[in-house]
């Protein structure tokens, strides 16, 4: 499904550039990521009363710490954008659009590993019903649909979570299109987990040998980095030029709903909920 107005010609040439940016490496990453361990650390130099000069490195603060780290974090992220040839729009919103995982049944539908509701997604939007009453995402609760915006981390993260063995289970790519906040679990993804109220799936990947998924959406076969590429890049080829035009292309469709009061614990962090894919 991919939209009719994005030809063949430049589909393919989008990709292939894109491809070849994905082969070329992550220098730049690991670069990046070495400097940031350095701002963890502050050089001090002590005059001592015999005259010697002692040099000794103290670590920051914990909050300059994490300032540091995610203002990095996010220049990676831009940067990766950039270099893949993604839109203004979608540069800009970054932080709005995300990959997910679930569980995939024999009848290709997908399930959230966080919620045993007994039922399937039927609808590419997903809402997240707050049941204390508060907006979501509230400071005051937990609830909302959790997203990763970042491939790179999300897909490093599952893939030790399921020990490499993706069967049965099938990872989205989709949009914010309610508020959207932090994790307030922590940094456990490389890159700190978001959450909205609403949320749509725009493409996905499922194992090979999987059967078809029921969703209207593009899904690509197997969980390789050129189709997760594939699966952001054909959307965003034919996307809106502003993001004001995707909320409105999406915002009342229907939707999926999901209750904070299908959690077996209430006050288990998302993250640790799906630790317990581990353990099944």
């Amino acid at each position: 499904m991919i939209p009719k107005k994005v030809d063949a010609a430049r589909r393919a040439q989008a990709l292939a550039a894109g491809a070849g940016l994905l082969d070329g490496g992550r220098t730049l990453a690991r670069a990046a990521l070495a400097r940031d361990a350095e701002r963890g650390k502050r050089t001090k130099t002590l005059h001592l009363p015999s005259g010697a000069v002692v040099n000794i490195i103290e670590p920051e603060s914990e909050e300059e710490v994490e300032r540091d780290r995610e203002a990095l974090r996010d220049l990676l992220v831009r940067d990766d954008l950039v270099r893949l040839g993604f839109s203004a729009m979608r540069v800009s919103n970054r932080y709005r659009f995300g990959w997910r995982l679930w569980t995939l049944d024999s009848a290709g539908r997908i399930r959230s590993p966080m919620f045993d509701t007994g039922r399937a997604v039927d609808h590419p939007s997903i809402v997240a019903d707050c049941p204390h009453g508060h907006e979501v995402p509230s400071a005051a609760c937990r609830c909302g649909i959790y997203f990763v915006p970042h491939w790179f981390p999300f897909h490093r993260a599952v893939d030790d979570l399921l020990d490499g063995d993706f069967t049965a289970h099938a990872l989205t790519w989709g949009v914010a299109i309610g508020g959207v906040d932090v994790d307030p679990g922590g940094d456990q993804w490389g890159i700190r987990p978001r959450r909205t109220g609403r949320f749509r799936i725009l493409g996905g990947m499922v194992p090979e040998e999987a059967p078809q998924p029921a969703l209207p959406v593009p899904w690509r076969r197997g969980f390789t980095d050129r189709n997760a590429f594939a699966v952001e890049k054909l959307w965003d080829l034919g996307a809106p030029s502003n993001f004001h035009d995707v909320v409105a292309k999406y915002q009342d469709e229907p939707a999926t709903s999901f209750n904070a009061d299908d959690v077996e614990d209430p006050e288990v962090t998302a993250w640790q909920i799906l630790r317990r894919l581990d353990h099944q």
